[in-house]
């Protein structure tokens, strides 16, 4: 169990590190393409914390489950807007918003999470098809 654990640790660990990696390089090269040559700290570390956020919903895609696949999808789905909005709320207490805020990342952080409900679903199918396979040899 303590393995597993240290084990889930590890691997959410270097997947934000390559997503926040990721979005900091794609944000950088947007930021300086449209001129802007500087980005705040505050902004870095709000990137961070939304990073963190997705990497606790991709790990939320992929242990809970359900009966109901459309259930395993929509549960952490809701939970990680929630969790999402509330920290964009959070955030305007610090610092003003932009008008959109919330339109903004509702379509980003739900492109990401479709992207990462397909990319389970497709890991889901190829260890469904790889354990058939498998049965079949055995058979």
């Amino acid at each position: 169990m303590k393995n597993n654990i240290i084990r889930e640790i590890k691997m959410a660990l270097k997947l934000f590190s390559v997503f926040f990696t990721a979005t900091t390089i794609l944000s950088s090269s947007l930021q300086l393409f449209q001129g802007q040559l500087t980005d705040t700290n505050f902004h870095i570390l709000n990137r961070a914390a939304v990073v963190l956020i997705a990497v606790i919903t991709i790990t939320l895609f992929d242990k809970i489950r359900f009966r109901n696949k459309v259930l395993s999808y929509i549960v952490p789905y809701a939970i990680s807007m929630g969790v999402v909005f509330f920290y964009v709320w959070l955030t305007g207490f610090i610092e003003t918003l932009h008008p959109n805020a919330y339109r903004d990342i509702f379509l980003n952080f739900t492109a990401a999470s479709f992207c990462v409900m397909a990319a389970i679903f497709a890991k889901d199918k190829w260890k469904a098809s790889k354990t058939m396979v498998a049965k079949e040899k055995n058979t």
